[in-house]
């Protein structure tokens, strides 16, 4: 049986918190900042650790591994995802702190928490993981 805590994260995000991406590209997105107070609302303090620094011919940073620890309904849960700078610019602090946004987002939908805004019209993960109705 799934554990409380999962079953939150997979509940879709309220609608006030998800926004439209500017540009060509039209995506739908949550905040870092409403992901991570949805991450630590449900789970409490995690750990994060960049593993690796991804870097073009340049040198420049690109991305980042980030790795994310969380216990999820009493069990370490491990994910390692790669989060990228979408405008890479010339501070590579600020590069690799937009990826480390992108990398948060990224392990969040891994364990469920905005998993839909990827999924679209066919996420099901919240209906699958709600318990049968003893009615």
């Amino acid at each position: 049986l799934m554990g409380e805590q999962l079953q939150a994260l997979a509940k879709r995000v309220p609608d006030k918190y998800v926004k439209q991406k500017p540009g060509g590209f039209a995506a739908d997105y949550v905040s870092h900042a409403d992901i991570q107070q949805m991450l630590l609302a449900k789970l409490g303090p995690c750990s994060q650790e960049v593993t690796q620094m991804i870097r073009n011919a340049d040198g420049q940073v690109q991305g980042v591994v980030l790795r994310m620890t969380f216990t999820i309904d009493g069990e370490t849960v491990t994910i390692d995802e790669i989060g990228e700078v979408e405008r890479p610019g010339p501070s590579d602090g600020l590069n690799a702190k937009n990826a480390v946004s992108d990398g948060v987002k990224r392990c969040a939908m891994r364990i469920g928490l905005g998993l839909h805004l990827w999924a679209q019209e066919t996420y099901a993960l919240d209906r699958a993981l709600t318990p049968p109705s003893s009615e």
